[in-house]
């Protein structure tokens, strides 16, 4: 028995040892991946709709709606600034519209 509790001690220490590696891997991969596209300070419509949680084909509609964040450009030259992308996003209302709300609430009544 003490022989098994040792052995699962030392699997611990070792699956711990793992863990902070992977954690570590992790979060140099993380950082990198902010770094480099903080460097980028325009996006192209794949990349600005990625930012946003939202398909490309959305965020042309968007576009051709006059919503969603500014954008200069022509065709496939449409560029999105970084800092404007994550200015719009960061000033959408966090709670639901009472029109929102009233249609969920609408729907689970049926």
């Amino acid at each position: 028995m003490l022989l098994e509790n040792q052995t699962s001690l030392a699997d611990a220490v070792a699956s711990q040892t793992e863990l902070e590696s992977l954690v570590e891997r992790v979060v140099e991969v993380t950082l990198a991946r902010i770094n480099s596209a903080a460097l980028k300070p325009f996006l192209n419509s794949r990349e600005c709709a990625e930012l946003l949680g939202v398909t490309p084909e959305h965020l042309c509609a968007m576009r051709a709606r006059g919503e969603g964040p500014s954008w200069s450009g022509a065709g496939k030259w449409v560029r999105y600034e970084r800092t404007t992308a994550l200015t719009w996003l960061a000033n959408l209302p966090q709670q639901p519209s009472a029109s929102a709300f009233d249609r969920l609430l609408a729907a689970t009544a049926d």
